[in-house]
């Protein structure tokens, strides 16, 4: 008895897989256009929606040995992390980087622009992705103390350096002192357009007076600057004015004695003005390397917020709106990491958060279509005997309606045919018993026109 039950599961399942087996074959073979229709609209839906993003990134981070260099390296600890390869490239500062990287068939995808430098619409290809920390304008110089209004005028016809043509630090420099209406290729004659490194090898060796440039603290040519006992740091007397008309600039201070309490130096509190560092991605960038830029922005500014200008909470933020702003940053600065981030790889986090509205509207429309797969052989199978019990009806009407042994005749084949085609279909399990009644009431069709044929005197 165990046997005979094994023996009949086994038949059971077999019966099962093999009329799952036949209403996939015959759902391909008389439905391939719409299922070819289904594969192509979900292939272009992948197609458009890009969900694997490239693995490497370029990233222009201005002159060696730069705040702009220390905070790429930054980014590519965090890309290396998530599997991702960024390289750094070096540029002459900020403008060249931008430039690079908004040229069209340049390797660089991404650049820091220093706030202030970009004019809106100067670079199309590119889009922002918020400020990621505040950048301040030193001017290190040789000789007395300086304050007042005798500070500036101190500088005139004085060799001073004021960084590579087209760099973040010129252009910055220039708008400053536009507001003072001071010109530098007119009162500044002297200047002289070095490196970081030129300017401050010339300056310590005595051939320059004075340099300019935007750098972070922590850099590594601010650290030496700041350690030669001959250097002084000007004190930016109208940095609040400053901020007043250049809303992308911020008033930073170096408090007395926060460099050196045992020297108090400084000694006095020197006012700074600073502009922001912003991110700026090719606009085609695929939305999940812009992601984990934005994620490891969120990283690196809680570094940047126990720093010695720290600020907690500030940044990445939209600040120098030169720049459009990336749809991806709106949505993450409005509505913070998408909500399955920790939880999954950062780019898949990315593809549901980007398409999940989309993939919605196609579920509605294509679950009424996959409802109908696992009950195919059940529509299959009650469509055929729909179609056949109509048939069956029209013949029916037509042989009460027959008046000569000839039409019988022919209905008779007819019906005969009908019986032989069905003999070589398949039909679901579940809809036998309304298959054997539908051949019954064929046979009895068959009958009663074999009845009326005798009944007119002819045979069969």
């Amino acid at each position: 008895m165990p046997v005979r039950k094994k023996h009949a599961f086994l038949r059971f399942l077999k019966n099962r897989l093999l009329e799952e087996h036949m209403a996939w074959r015959i759902m391909l073979r008389e439905e391939w256009v719409s299922l070819l229709a289904l594969l192509f609209g979900v292939g272009m839906v992948v197609l458009f929606t890009r969900p694997l993003p490239p693995s490497t990134v370029v990233l222009a981070v201005g002159q060696p040995g730069s705040t702009y260099e220390q905070l790429g390296q930054r980014y590519q600890t965090y890309f290396a992390e998530q599997g991702f390869t960024l390289k750094l490239v070096n540029t002459a500062g900020s403008k060249e980087s931008i430039a690079e990287a908004d040229a069209v068939g340049t390797p660089v995808n991404a650049g820091f622009l220093l706030g202030g430098v970009a004019h809106r619409g100067e670079f199309p290809h590119l889009v922002s992705l918020g400020s990621v920390q505040y950048l301040p304008l030193w001017i290190f110089y040789r000789g007395p103390q300086l304050a007042g209004l005798d500070a500036v005028a101190y500088f005139k016809g004085k060799p001073v350096a004021i960084g590579l043509e087209g760099s973040g630090t010129e252009l910055l420099l220039n708008r400053i002192l536009a507001l003072r209406g001071i010109k530098l290729e007119k009162d500044f004659a002297q200047f002289r357009r070095l490196s970081h490194a030129e300017a401050v090898d010339q300056l310590i060796d005595g051939r320059i007076e004075a340099m300019a440039i935007a750098d972070g603290i922590d850099s590594p040519t601010i650290q030496k600057l700041l350690a030669h006992p001959s250097l002084r740091i000007f004190d930016f007397a109208y940095a609040d004015a400053y901020v007043k008309h250049m809303p992308y600039l911020e008033k930073l201070i170096v408090p007395r004695g926060s460099l050196n309490l045992a020297t108090l130096e400084p000694s006095q509190d020197i006012r700074l003005v600073a502009s922001t560092i912003t991110l700026l991605v090719e606009k085609d960038m695929h939305p999940a390397l812009q992601l984990l830029f934005l994620q490891a922005t969120d990283a690196i500014s809680d570094d940047v917020a126990s720093g010695f200008f720290g600020r907690s909470d500030q940044f990445p933020s939209y600040i120098d709106k030169s720049i459009p702003l990336s749809p991806v940053a709106d949505r993450y600065f409005s509505k913070g990491a998408p909500w399955l981030s920790g939880d999954l790889p950062f780019w898949a986090v990315n593809y549901i958060d980007r398409i999940w509205l989309l993939v919605l509207g196609l579920f509605a429309i294509v679950l009424p279509i996959f409802r109908l797969v696992p009950n195919y052989r059940l529509f299959r199978s009650r469509q055929l005997i729909s179609d056949v019990y109509d048939e069956l009806k029209i013949l029916e009407e037509k042989m009460y309606a027959a008046t000569s042994e000839w039409q019988l005749r022919q209905l008779l084949d007819r019906i005969d045919r009908l019986d032989d085609e069905l003999g070589d279909v398949w039909v679901s399990s579940d809809e036998t018993n309304r298959f054997y009644t539908m051949k019954s009431a064929i046979g009895l069709v068959q009958r009663e026109i074999t009845a009326r044929i005798e009944k007119l005197g002819g045979k069969r």
